[in-house]
């Protein structure tokens, strides 16, 4: 296994659960701030408005976020409720209403008004819709990677942290690692989940992906009672041009705001800018002026990585009948599904069938896509 993320370590416990002898392999320490599950906060949402297919998968996942929970004495998920909306017609608002529909969630459509009613925190255009799922809420993702690798490690599975994969290759019995260090490593199989570094580690075949940076940040509210986990929800909105998202103060601090795509920057992984730029916090404190009340100036900013493939869905697949699995381009909203993305991996890695949704996730589809 390369790279123990939020994918990564939730296919080694499944996979040590399985009975597999497996090893992960991390180039950072656990749960660290250096690539895409890091922040505090990740939205898990039924109400699927990228394509109604995603929500048995989200059911399951949080299926299996709650049985983690049990089984390792953490509290890794708190429920919120979710809105998600903009103008009649937009692609957020229809797709969340046609997922509730298709799949028969309990939902409840309002318009902006209504909503500024009921949270007077949200001051998002009247004429706007909105989608309530109460299923919605917030995982903790540092404390679900730790929680993951912990029972992993407790059905037998090896954790090598500090270790960084230069390549590696075919032999006739399966795969050889190469450590940068010098060291080798003998596998039957290989699964890489080595999110923005994917692209440089998965076999030259792969559908192009672009790795963009992603920025975040906190708010100081003035009115702090507007923004409790037990009266704000987790969102994802189209409004002033973009695709917003957010949640309630967690943790001692304040609301977290982003925008979807952000500056549409890409981004070197092994180059990061870390710092937070004027531009990055005008574009996140120009949103909260406009539309969160009482939300108060931008406090923190951290950057993370988003990894897109060409039509913005998952490679969750074996490459062709080779020893190599191959999970990533989660782009921007794969935490959710981890443990139910582990799950499938140990599947496939067993030569199992996942089952749906995994068909829109094969690693074929681009070369198999009719020349246009």
């Amino acid at each position: 296994m390369v790279g123990v993320g939020g994918i990564g370590s939730a296919a080694l416990y499944h996979l040590a659960r399985a009975g597999h002898r497996v090893l992960g392999l991390e180039r950072f320490h656990l749960a660290h701030d250096r690539g895409s599950s890091h922040g505090e906060s990740r939205i898990l949402r039924l109400a699927y408005f990228e394509q109604p297919g995603y929500v048995p998968l989200a059911k399951r996942a949080l299926e299996l976020w709650h049985g983690l929970e049990r089984e390792s004495g953490e509290r890794l998920f708190l429920r919120t409720g979710g809105i998600d909306g903009g103008e009649e017609g937009s692609t957020i608002f229809e797709g969340a209403r046609q997922s509730c529909e298709a799949h028969g969630l309990q939902h409840e459509v309002v318009d902006g008004r209504e909503l500024r009613r009921r949270y007077p925190a949200m001051g998002f255009p009247r004429d706007h819709r909105f989608v309530l799922q109460s299923d919605a809420g917030t995982l903790h993702p540092e404390r679900c990677i730790e929680a993951q690798a912990r029972m992993a490690e407790a059905w037998g599975a090896e954790i090598r942290t500090g270790v960084r994969v230069r390549g590696w290759g075919e032999t006739t019995g399966g795969v050889r690692i190469e450590l940068d260090d010098g060291e080798t490593i003998e596998a039957e199989q290989i699964v890489l989940c080595a999110g923005a570094w994917s692209p440089s580690l998965v076999p030259d075949e792969a559908p192009p992906m672009t790795v963009e940076r992603q920025v975040v940040g906190w708010l100081t509210p003035g009115e702090p009672d507007w923004y409790a986990p037990e009266v704000f929800p987790v969102f994802n909105v189209e409004v002033g041009g973009g695709h917003h998202y957010g949640f309630p103060s967690l943790h001692g601090r304040g609301p977290k705001v982003g925008r979807f795509g952000h500056l549409h920057e890409e981004a070197d992984p092994d180059a990061l800018r870390r710092e937070a730029t004027e531009a990055d916090r005008t574009l996140l404190q120009g949103f909260a002026d406009l539309f969160l009340r009482g939300g108060g100036p931008l406090g923190d900013c951290i950057p993370c990585m988003f990894t897109h493939t060409p039509d913005g869905h998952f490679v969750v697949d074996r490459v062709d009948a080779r020893p190599v699995v191959v999970a990533c381009g989660f782009s921007g909203h794969g935490f959710k599904f981890a443990p139910a993305l582990g799950e499938a991996l140990a599947r496939i890695v067993a030569g199992d069938d996942p089952g749906q949704p995994f068909e829109i996730f094969r690693w074929a589809r681009f070369r198999d896509a009719p020349a246009s």
